[in-house]
């Protein structure tokens, strides 16, 4: 087996795993959409939305992003992995504190401090979650990730029915549903992960200690201007235009969310492989021939959820959400530029580069909240969807050209070029006066010119892939 064909079936055993992994999780949050618009009222679902949104940036600041510093520095030659697992103990617990002192000084100022213990035990819930999962990942125990994957997604939707459509509960059912199922998957994590061996402080060494913290606080501006990029204009749409208007938009984050599936699943995968080449003599050219398969898969995929995104939430969502499709295919164009920015940024990861990270994100939070600021209240929610998208097509442009001090990127190919005017094709008609039937059938004929146009793109890694299965 040549050298060639080995780097193959490395990427696709390591995409295929994080496909189980993942792949279930995001299923099972579509199937949970009818629980969640017949539990839930828009304000409802509005408030867990926002709540949801600001733990996403709060974790990983209070946990210095360490579960990101523990992947990676576990990804080394040589690594002290056992140590780099008690130093993301140790943070755990200075966060778990930081947490608590937070929510007990927001009690008294939040609109939702009612809620605030939830808040407590799923900030720290999560935070144990996303830090033994990165333990796993950083100890390439893959498959052991994809089954604390898998198993958070059945503890969630599980509890979601019980707290929700059997019990109730409501707002604090869903935040406890989360919360009891982030703990459960973090203790499996640090059994299988024998993270438990290293629960103490004996090992940690200040140089290391300094090394990985410093490689991580540099990541937390950087994940706070990505939660802007993504999250600001919830915040802005629930100020500007109300909580049952950010449930609406909200909605209309679930079906991009496939694109981004596909797209995380593959770059958790290529982090691994663009490490074992950096120090090729081929490496551009492999890197190049990767980008434009990933460019065909992520059109494909993005045409594909342009396509059901007006029959799915028919029969998926309750009529007063309905109205969310007219928002989702700004994000789903954005998602897909996105997905090639991330791809491109793996070359941060691989040099450490975290300031690259910062600054690629800075770049796109600053528009994104100009751009929200300037078009919500002249066109509503349409105009925070088309904010969003366009600051994800900026990041990827200004990695495109800031990333080429390490490798020099190609776009001008056909899966490019051809595949962002067949997405553009496939929104404009969305937005005709053709019946919802003529609409998706012409659709669905420019998703099979995807298709037929891409295939050397998606078919050689579909054939890896089965005989990887078989």
């Amino acid at each position: 087996m040549d050298a060639k064909e080995k780097r193959g079936r490395y990427l696709a055993k390591n995409t295929l795993i994080f496909t189980l992994g993942n792949i279930g999780s995001k299923l099972i949050s579509f199937l949970l959409i009818p629980l969640y618009t017949k539990c839930l009222s828009t304000g409802e679902y509005g408030t867990v939305d926002l709540i949801t949104t600001i733990a996403t940036v709060a974790v990983p600041m209070l946990t210095l992003d360490i579960g990101e510093s523990i992947m990676r520095f576990g990804l080394d030659k040589n690594a002290n992995r056992d140590e780099n697992t008690q130093i993301g103990f140790l943070i755990f617990l200075l966060s778990t504190i930081l947490t608590l002192a937070l929510c007990l000084i927001l009690n008294n100022f939040l609109s939702f401090s009612k809620y605030s213990w939830y808040i407590f035990f799923y900030m720290v819930s999560l935070a144990a979650c996303q830090i033994y999962q990165s333990d796993l990942r950083g100890k390439e125990l893959l498959l052991q990730y994809a089954i604390a994957s898998i198993l958070l997604t059945f503890l969630t939707a599980l509890l979601n029915i019980l707290f929700l459509l059997v019990l109730h509960f409501g707002i604090g059912g869903y935040l406890s549903a989360y919360t009891i199922a982030d703990f459960m998957v973090a203790i499996y994590c640090l059994f299988v992960g024998k993270g438990y061996r290293t629960i103490g402080f004996q090992l940690v060494k200040k140089d290391h200690f300094r090394e990985m913290v410093n490689y991580s606080f540099a990541l937390v501006p950087n994940t706070f201007m990505w939660w802007i990029t993504d999250s600001s204009d919830r915040i802005l749409v629930t100020s500007l235009l109300g909580s049952a208007a950010n449930g609406i938009y909200a909605i209309s984050y679930k079906l991009p969310t496939i694109v981004s599936t596909v797209a995380s699943v593959f770059n958790q995968a290529w982090l691994y492989s663009a490490v074992k080449v950096e120090n090729e003599d081929d490496k551009t050219d492999y890197n190049n021939k990767t980008l434009k398969a990933l460019t065909g898969w992520s059109v494909i995929v993005g045409l594909f959820v342009l396509m059901i995104t007006k029959p799915f939430l028919k029969v998926m969502v309750a009529q007063s959400y309905y109205t969310s499709w007219k928002y989702t295919p700004f994000l789903i164009i954005g998602v897909v530029y996105m997905t090639l920015g991330t791809f491109m940024s793996t070359s941060y990861m691989v040099h450490k580069d975290s300031i690259g990270f910062l600054i690629s994100a800075m770049f796109g939070a600053i528009i994104n909240i100009v751009l929200n600021l300037t078009l919500i209240r002249p066109f509503k929610i349409y105009g925070s969807a088309l904010a969003t998208c366009v600051s994800y097509i900026s990041v990827f442009l200004f990695r495109y050209f800031h990333i080429r001090k390490y490798l020099k990127y190609s776009i001008l190919n056909m899966e490019f070029i051809f595949g962002s005017l067949l997405l553009l094709l496939s929104t404009m008609i969305m937005y005709t006066n053709l019946t919802d039937f003529i609409c998706f059938l012409t659709q669905l004929f420019i998703f099979f010119l995807a298709l037929l146009s891409f295939k050397r793109d998606w078919v050689p890694l579909v054939q890896v892939i089965l005989k990887k299965i078989i």
